[in-house]
């Protein structure tokens, strides 16, 4: 019964929120990369200053272009990027934490 309630609260949430806050929707699920967008990961470590770092390259090897942000764990998200076929694009953050979730769609 608690996660009916707790469904419920939530709808009404978004309810009460969209009435009082005008041009506020609820949003749409997020659309991931098609498969030909490629994802590789790697990590780096600075020995000198003991600084790891983790590093994503995304390629589009599809016949289209499409606009791709990398969503991370442990860290901020990327920029929308737009990627024409045999493009790529690559981004780190620090930490070994860090890593690439999901390619979505912008």
């Amino acid at each position: 019964m608690t996660g009916v309630r707790q469904t419920f609260a939530g709808i009404a949430v978004a309810s009460v929120v969209s009435a009082v806050v005008p041009g506020v929707a609820v949003a749409a699920p997020a659309t991931v990369a098609p498969a030909c967008v490629r994802i590789e990961q790697w990590e780096t470590q600075d020995i000198k200053n003991k600084e790891w770092n983790s590093w994503a390259k995304m390629t589009n090897t599809c016949d289209d272009t499409y606009t791709v942000r990398m969503i991370w764990s442990w860290a901020r998200d990327g920029d929308c990027r737009i990627l024409d076929p045999g493009r790529s694009w690559t981004e780190g953050r620090f930490g070994p934490h860090p890593s690439v979730t999901e390619l979505r769609l912008c």
